[in-house]
């Protein structure tokens, strides 16, 4: 009887203990599912710190290119074109010779003023050899002061006949050699106007010379970017037809007043040509001013920007939760955006993982971007 009793207590103890552990398997199945349940619950996002920094960018811009010095060669007397000894293309130096003028009449004038020069000054050694002579008479009372005194004037006449005499000469030299047609700068002959035998006039354009050796492209900056760009700003320049070959250009002027046309504010760009390979005035120019921020300005991906009827707003990490908030676009800077307003620095926001997001998300950062 006595082993029947402890047989039975012995079932019921493990009856109990079973059930008790069943009891806490089902709890801790209850936990973990519930933590589960949690995690679930949380959206997996990458996230990046707003920093400010200093904004550097490249407006492009489309201009033509210029020769800095062109110069028209204008013809300053008349006459008949007797020999050209440049033709289009052709180097020249400043003040060679690059045609001839009939010359045979300013030749001669030339010559007749300078006889006249040699004429009016030997009569001014005359008069100061007979003044000479006729102060000692004068001392010894030999000739009154009136003779003395028309030989005084004698001198000053023969000075004037020989200044004037003189200033003819000057006159006679320059149509002489305005006959030969001289280029005012170095440079390339880019136009001739005329031939062999032409018949020019004064203030006729004989050619054209454009100095090649520095170049220009006048590009319109437009308005919102102009007080970000000064005299000295650097510029790069790309030739499309010599197959976008590279130069680094400067800005050198900016006009004070827009173009009433299109509302620019005209610039010249200048950099150096190249004598290899140089590039030609009238060439087809693309330039890239760059431009940088003269402050610390808000940046972001342009990627983090979510756009949608006409606003903007991205996601703002508050504790473990993203919340939607509007921001203003300043500008657009390569990838990345300026911020206005709606963050500060330092702010957390989410850079992917945004499309599962709604107004006020729980989150967990898998990744933060510096």
């Amino acid at each position: 009887m006595f082993y029947k009793i402890m047989i039975v207590c012995f079932c019921l103890f493990i009856l109990i203990a079973c059930s008790e552990n069943q009891a806490g398997t089902e709890n801790n199945e209850n936990t973990v599912e519930k933590k589960a349940g949690t995690e679930k619950a949380r959206i997996p996002v990458e996230a990046g710190i707003v920093k400010k920094a200093i904004t550097k960018q490249e407006i492009p811009l489309t201009g033509i290119v210029q020769p800095i010095y062109e110069v028209n060669v204008v013809s300053e007397t008349s006459g008949q074109v007797k020999q050209i000894s440049k033709n289009i293309g052709d180097y020249v130096s400043r003040k060679d010779t690059i045609a001839y003028i009939d010359d045979r009449v300013p030749l001669s004038q030339y010559r007749q003023a300078q006889a006249q020069v040699l004429s009016a000054k030997n009569n001014l050694e005359i008069a100061r050899l007979n003044l000479e002579s006729d102060q000692e008479l004068f001392k010894n009372g030999d000739i009154s002061r009136l003779e003395y005194e028309n030989s005084e004037l004698a001198v000053k006449t023969s000075e004037a006949s020989h200044l004037s005499a003189l200033a003819n000469l000057s006159l006679a030299e320059k149509a002489f050699l305005d006959t030969r047609i001289v280029s005012p700068i170095s440079g390339h002959i880019a136009r001739r106007f005329i031939e062999n035998g032409t018949m020019v006039s004064a203030g006729m354009n004989l050619f054209r010379v454009v100095d090649l050796s520095t170049l220009k492209v006048m590009v319109g900056l437009p308005q919102n970017i102009v007080n970000q760009v000064t005299a000295g700003s650097s510029a790069n320049i790309s030739i499309s037809s010599m197959n976008n070959k590279k130069f680094r250009g400067t800005i050198r002027h900016i006009s004070p007043q827009a173009d009433e046309s299109n509302g620019t504010f005209m610039a010249e760009v200048h950099f150096e040509n190249t004598t290899d390979n140089p590039v030609r005035a009238g060439m087809a120019a693309k330039v890239a001013v760059l431009v940088t921020s003269a402050e610390k300005q808000l940046v972001v991906p342009d990627y983090a920007i979510i756009s949608k009827n006409g606003s903007n707003s991205l996601y703002r990490v508050n504790q473990n939760y993203a919340e939607l908030i509007p921001v203003s676009i300043e500008n657009t800077i390569g990838s990345h955006v300026v911020i206005g307003s709606g963050i500060a620095e330092g702010d957390t926001i989410v850079v992917v993982g945004m499309k599962n997001l709604g107004l006020n998300t729980p989150i967990w950062i898998e990744t933060i971007h510096n």
